[in-house]
């Protein structure tokens, strides 16, 4: 009993320390806010209720839903986003597992946060018929309406997009320190 007691610490221990509760907390947060507030407001379209934040002007929450990937793009090919996103949820989940040791932390935080958005996306697109629910818009700029997930996927890209662009950065810098070979 001690024994699988000890196990059961370790790998708590390892699953904290690796960052991969950051995937099934993303997940979690995802579909429990667009259950809330979907429940709350009630199926309405863009024109329906909503509530502000601060003002009209810079963030309400209302439900949308989307048949297409970003900005509504392939909205009639439903089976194939949902097929992208199966391919893509397994695609990142192989290359983190492979990679595991080799990935720096940033790169598999980022990762991780990418799996828990297309996660939570792919939830949406399997088992709702109405699409993928959104209910973040902004009021200050015309910007379509996001969610949990979308916002994890854009950080988690972001974030790894500054990161090759520093590393690409500090490449470079180091092969302008070496001296060059005369001959």
């Amino acid at each position: 009993m001690n024994n699988i007691l000890i196990k059961i610490k370790n790998g708590l221990i390892w699953f904290f320390k690796s960052f991969i509760w950051i995937t099934p907390l993303v997940i979690i947060v995802d579909q429990v806010t667009k259950l809330v507030i979907e429940s709350s407001l009630g199926q309405y379209d863009v024109t329906g209720k909503q509530i502000s934040i601060f003002s009209e002007k810079f963030i309400n929450i209302r439900v949308t839903y989307n048949m297409g990937a970003a900005w509504s793009m392939l909205s009639s090919q439903h089976w194939l986003l949902s097929l992208i996103s199966v391919v893509a949820t397994i695609a990142i989940i192989v290359y983190i597992a492979i990679q595991y040791k080799k990935i720096g932390l940033w790169e598999r935080i980022c990762g991780l946060l990418i799996l828990g958005g297309c996660m939570g996306n792919m939830i949406d697109r399997l088992f709702y018929s109405k699409g993928v629910i959104d209910f973040i818009s902004t009021g200050f700029m015309n910007f379509p309406t996001f969610n949990i997930a979308d916002s994890c996927l854009c950080v988690g890209i972001f974030l790894l997009i500054i990161k090759f662009i520093i590393d690409e950065f500090k490449g470079k810098h180091k092969d302008e320190e070496k001296p060059q070979d005369s001959k």
